[in-house]
């Protein structure tokens, strides 16, 4: 869904990030749209933790002690560091460098002005350089946790994440106190869909440092949403470590906030006896008519009945102002949202829907985002696949079919969830709305329904049900689906799985690591931002993932480094609907599983 929101603060809010790309060969080339769609975040709506604080009273003290104490200074402090965290902590992150390379230069074994420059550097996206930096620092100092745990932070930017997890890992044996050890292994645990694992070292972080600006932006998603409103406001009231873009995110989730905190929780919940359904997939074609673009699914917002794309590379529902106004949604807030391309972000609103209709399945009470635009990808908007997250998802491409079914219950539950995640939100956010409707009644129910056992109040760890042990482990940022993929036999990257793209896409710092990257002068790729400046293409680029290879004579590629900085990893490319269009794709978003099937008796040879 609306992705405008979605990364704040690590909590997911409506934040929708549609990269539709449209790329047209010049020369009677026919014309080709590509979209892209991708970003997310984690939310985590839990009770705030309480902490208890021991308070001991010293009486009669030995007069040597009192005068050790006496005689005992604080350390002094350096106020060039000091100033140089003070860049830091208000976004300004450039100066912030500066600042730090020069202590540096002063003294080598500077601890906090070598993580300092490693932590500038890469808010800047500065990632070879910040790698470089924690390096050379790591030969003066091998054992100072702090740099330990913010190369860590680097290479979880870099998609390493063994190497993160070792990292963030030996910082905190060396020290167990060094509080973004716990937030690299909660960041890293959330993407392995290790949902209690992340919960718990993030109320360990905020154990061990409450008062630290990282902590406390990231303990925003533990916190009910009356609280998070209050903390959000007094965050963004000081100086606070975020670029211009995720401020205005942050600011317009407040307005979120503001104009939701106070009401019953949205949960789009499942109102028809049906638990499962199969319906029929649509061929969407683009302007020319002559090729396929994409898949559509028939959907039916309060009375009106529309087609939008489905698109496993975006997040919750969006649609176009005229059919928001024509389906009688209601208005909640404002919010930007943003993609490929340099025109800045695009404008729209969050909405709500009384009742959504797909199949047989029908669902009340449900937040989607509206575009300000004519069109949304060209149509009249779109459907991320994890909407339905709450389901078994079964895309059979060939087949034209979606099937929607229980997902496998984990051995402490005694129901299956069942709800529609219009909002896009990140699975423990989903959860938590799920079990907060189940604490009371539905406005169409008399009796309260089933619930999940109290094990359910926290966020729980991926399940993997003994009949999907071979399938494939995904990386989850928010509704993004990262799949490990090897290019021409290299080590593993991350590549978004995304229907909504019209071929499989190749970022240039990728292709200049595996193949020849040249200058494509026939493409032009324009986004929901606007034209892409540069295009290039990679040549013969085999692709392997799950248990699939694929070649590709040529691919093409551009600068994917926003997209990157969005998802918080980096993604090295797109697997998309020219190829996807071949196979049955099976999504477990709860557990971040994937199987991918391929029949070639199925696939058909004349497809456009």
């Amino acid at each position: 869904m609306n992705n405008s929101l979605n990364k704040i603060a690590g909590f997911s809010a409506p934040f929708l990030v549609s990269k539709q790309v449209r790329a047209r060969r010049l020369r009677k080339i026919p014309k080709i749209v590509l979209r892209c769609s991708g970003l997310s975040g984690v939310v985590h709506l839990m009770p705030s933790f309480l902490r208890s604080t021991l308070v001991t009273l010293l009486l009669l003290l030995p007069l040597q002690t009192r005068v050790l104490a006496d005689d005992t200074k604080p350390p002094t402090m350096n106020p060039e560091l000091s100033a140089a965290d003070q860049l830091y902590r208000s976004g300004k992150f450039a100066e912030a460098e500066s600042s730090y390379q020069a202590l540096v230069k002063t003294d080598a074994k500077l601890e906090p002005a070598q993580v300092g420059l490693v932590r500038a550097m890469l808010r800047q996206q500065k990632i070879d350089e910040a790698l470089d930096a924690a390096i050379t620092a790591l030969v003066v100092q091998p054992n100072s946790a702090a740099l330990l745990a913010a190369k860590g932070d680097v290479q979880f930017r870099r998609g390493e994440m063994t190497d993160a997890e070792v990292s963030y890992l030996a910082a905190r044996k060396l020290d167990p106190k060094e509080v973004h050890a716990y937030l690299g292994l909660a960041q890293l645990y959330d993407s392995y869909s290790l949902y209690r694992k992340a919960y718990d070292l993030l109320q360990s972080a905020h154990e061990v440092a409450p008062d630290d600006i990282e902590v406390q932006r990231a303990w925003l998603r533990m916190l009910p949403r009356k609280d998070r409103l209050a903390a959000l406001k007094a965050y963004l009231s000081g100086p606070h470590p975020d670029d211009d873009e995720e401020t205005k995110r942050m600011t317009e989730y407040l307005v979120f906030l503001k104009a939701t905190a106070d009401k019953p929780v949205h949960v789009c919940k499942l109102v028809s006896k049906v638990e499962q359904t199969e319906t029929k997939l649509e061929t969407m074609y683009a302007a020319d008519i002559r090729r396929t673009r994409g898949i559509g699914l028939s959907v039916r917002l309060n009375d009106r009945n529309t087609r939008l794309l489905l698109d496993t590379g975006a997040g919750g529902i969006m649609v176009n102002r005229k059919l928001a106004e024509k389906a009688g949604l209601t208005p909640i807030s404002a919010v930007h949202y943003g993609g490929i391309g340099d025109k800045g972000l695009q404008s729209g609103y969050t909405a709500l829907a009384d009742r959504i209709r797909v199949g047989e399945l029908e669902f009340q009470d449900c937040v989607v985002s509206v575009s300000d635009k004519g069109s949304v990808a060209d149509e009249d908007g779109l459907i991320g696949a994890d909407v339905f997250g709450r389901y078994l998802i079964d895309i059979d491409l060939p087949g034209m079919r979606l099937k929607l079914s229980p997902l496998p219950k984990r051995p402490e539950e005694t129901v299956a969830p069942k709800s529609l995640n219009s909002e896009g939100e990140e699975q423990a956010n989903a959860d938590q709305k799920e079990e907060s409707v189940n604490d009371g009644p539905s406005k169409d129910q008399k009796a309260p329904p089933p619930k999940v056992t109290a094990v359910g109040s926290f966020p729980k760890d991926r399940y993997i049900a003994p009949e999907m042990a071979n399938w494939t482990k995904v990386f989850r940022f928010g509704h993004t689906i990262l799949v490990p993929t090897s290019v021409n036999d290299s080590k593993a990257m991350l590549f978004g799985l995304d229907t909504g793209a019209f071929s499989n896409l190749l970022s240039v710092r990728a292709g200049r690591q595996v193949s020849k990257v040249s200058s494509e002068n026939r493409v032009r790729v324009h986004g929901v931002n606007g034209e892409v400046d540069k295009v290039y293409s990679s040549e013969k680029a085999t692709l392997r993932f799950g248990h699939l290879r694929q070649a590709n004579l040529g691919i093409i590629t551009f600068d994917l480094s926003a997209i990157s900085r969005h998802t918080g990893t980096e993604v090295s490319g797109f697997l998309g609907f020219a190829m996807l269009k071949q196979l049955e794709i099976e999504l477990d978003y709860r557990d971040g599983l994937v199987d991918i099937k391929y029949d070639p008796k199925r696939v058909n040879p004349f497809a456009r």
